[in-house]
């Protein structure tokens, strides 16, 4: 038995859209699939959780042991990666002690802070990061093992750290390797 879905029992689990090549992992748990967009050749690994509002580019590999909680928003580029064991959070709760905390409390006695998390083209999250709400890791932008990423990530530039923080620059190259393959796929 393989380890992933086929495309037929990817069909049947009725995703808002689906793309050509996608892998996922039969030990994954998918929430909400009418909510989740999935492009061409993605691969989502073992013991990954993907719920609420998702939109998931070309070329994106998603490695074992992430949750995406994406009722406010999770949207990845193309060409992009989370590491192991990574947390995207679209919602956190208020710990002051002023509010309740849980889903299962009603909403008036809660206070969330919430907001989407946009993944841009070409960026990478490394293994043991938490990824905050309303957060933006722009074009070309990578933050390495255990990050937390509390504030916008510079596009094309290497983050690492708690807060996570900007330690250098980060080549442009791939942007053009990834131009070369389009062509060379167009012309098989």
């Amino acid at each position: 038995m393989n380890s992933f879905y086929s495309e037929q029992e990817l069909e049947k689990i009725r995703f808002k859209s689906l793309g050509k090549n996608v892998l996922i992992s039969r030990n994954a748990s998918i929430y909400g699939a009418e909510n989740i967009s999935i492009g061409n050749n993605v691969r989502i690994d073992d013991f990954c959780i993907l719920s609420g509002d998702i939109s998931i580019g070309n070329y994106v590999h998603i490695s074992a042991f992430n949750a995406l909680y994406g009722k406010y928003g999770i949207k990845i580029g193309n060409f992009c990666g989370i590491s192991p064991r990574c947390t995207l959070l679209s919602a956190t709760d208020d710990f002051s002690g002023e509010y309740m905390i849980s889903p299962m409390v009603d909403f008036k006695y809660t206070n969330l802070s919430t907001g989407l998390i946009k993944m841009c083209n070409y960026t990478q999250i490394g293994t043991h990061s938490i990824i905050m709400p309303n957060i933006t890791i722009n074009e070309g932008a990578i933050c390495g093992a255990l990050s937390f990423v509390n504030k916008d990530l510079d596009e094309w530039s290497m983050h690492k750290g708690i807060p996570a923080k900007k330690y250098k620059d980060r080549s442009q190259n791939i942007k053009k390797m990834a131009e070369t393959y389009y062509k060379e796929l167009i012309n098989e």
